[in-house]
């Protein structure tokens, strides 16, 4: 290509150095943009390179990039891409008159070459893969620094959701917001199931046996018991010896407990109480009435 001549290369991979990727990236948007023609570019970072060089030096670090530059070459068309080391196991490669889509099937198809050439050295097998991130001119931006920035994030949502994967710019944006759906939705379901079996529970009568040791009954209840109509029963207030109050109507009762009915702020309930941990029982004054 025309506007590569004159540009230098890493001594290492054999692409374009890094000092040398604004410039092509004005020369490429320019040609484009005369053309109305897209570009993309694809931002790689190798998979677990930093463990691989930290455990076995920087020697062997050297041969891993030099065999991922070769799959590169040999996977695509230099005459249709221009790849750049950008530093360290980074790299970049712009697709001139390429869109976002169009990126996508070239990175995949550089993954699965990768996988087919496992990188060997003294017996070790490395098996190598990358995180990519694509953006595409002027889908997602015109200017060049913009563009860089989104393809970077593009690049770190592919390693921190399982590497080994090329993620699109705007790509990510949808999948971003249907994961936010998903967890709203998932959120949605088990309120609304929490909402429900406290509401059936609150609303079924309930049996609470009473377990309050207690001393004799100061009042004896019978009166209020069989004052009781089979359409009404009376409302009472039943005050245990331990503090607590409970507010229903008598059901029925024998001589060593009684059943009662609950008056609660939701629903019903039912609680049976043995007289012996009872203190008094009084008539429940009538519930007020808001005009």
């Amino acid at each position: 290509m025309e506007i590569l001549r004159n540009a230098r290369r890493d001594f290492l991979t054999d692409f374009y150095m890094k000092e040398e990727l604004d410039p092509i990236l004005m020369k490429v948007k320019a040609e484009c943009k005369v053309y109305k023609r897209p570009f993309s570019i694809l931002v790689i970072d190798l998979d677990h390179f930093k463990s691989y060089n930290d455990k076995y030096g920087h020697l062997d670090g050297d041969e891993v990039l030099k065999y991922f530059s070769s799959t590169v070459r040999l996977s695509l068309d230099e005459g249709e891409c221009i790849p750049i080391r950008f530093g360290g196991d980074e790299f970049i490669v712009i697709f001139p008159g390429k869109n976002a889509n169009q990126a996508h099937v070239i990175a995949e198809e550089l993954k699965r070459n990768l996988k087919k050439r496992p990188f060997l050295m003294r017996g070790r097998v490395f098996k190598m893969s990358f995180s990519g991130g694509i953006v595409s001119y002027p889908t997602d931006g015109e200017e060049a620094e913009i563009l860089l920035e989104k393809a970077d994030k593009a690049m770190y949502y592919s390693k921190t959701h399982g590497r080994g994967r090329t993620t699109l710019y705007n790509a990510m944006l949808f999948k971003t917001f249907r994961r936010l759906l998903i967890f709203i939705g998932m959120a949605f379901v088990i309120y609304a199931a929490v909402y429900y079996w406290s509401h059936k529970y609150n609303n079924r009568v309930v049996e609470i046996v009473s377990r309050i040791k207690g001393s004799k009954i100061v009042r004896n209840i019978a009166p209020l018991a069989s004052a009781k109509t089979a359409e009404e029963p009376d409302m009472v207030e039943i005050y245990l010896k331990s503090g607590s109050i409970f507010r229903g109507s008598v059901i029925r009762e024998d001589d060593r407990e009684l059943y009662m009915k609950l008056s609660l702020d939701r629903g019903e309930g039912a609680i049976i109480i043995k007289k012996s941990n009872i203190d008094k029982i009084e008539r429940a004054a009538p519930a007020k009435t808001v005009k």
